[in-house]
């Protein structure tokens, strides 16, 4: 009952989209010190959402960060912004569980269940 209700469906929706992203940053991460690794990142959730129109039909497809500059080896990773990115995601991973859990209490105050 729960899972056809839009506002479970986008809260799952940004879950996977951050859980996805956390992948790749942890790619990045792992990859930082080989040579000619192009660091890589997503389509923010917006972005992902408004080209699918439909959070049951997102794709999470990865690209080609644009670096301004690349190690003497051509890694582009740069672990500040990996850093930065991971508690981006973790921040937006926290939002769709404070959404889930909010509209979960609003549900149960609405059966009279606590």
């Amino acid at each position: 009952m729960s899972h056809d209700l839009p506002i479970f469906q986008l809260a799952s929706a940004l879950a996977r989209h951050s859980a996805a992203r956390h992948e790749t940053v942890a790619k990045n991460i792992a990859n930082a010190d080989t040579p000619g690794y192009k660091a890589q990142d997503m389509a923010t959730f917006d972005a992902a959402l408004a080209l699918s129109g439909d959070v049951s039909r997102m794709t999470e497809t990865t690209h080609q960060m644009r670096s301004a500059s690349a190690s003497p080896n051509g890694n582009t990773v740069s672990l500040d912004e990996q850093m930065l990115m991971a508690s981006e995601t973790k921040m937006q991973h926290e939002t769709a569980l404070a959404i889930y859990r909010k509209s979960m209490d609003l549900l149960r105050l609405g059966l009279g269940k606590r």
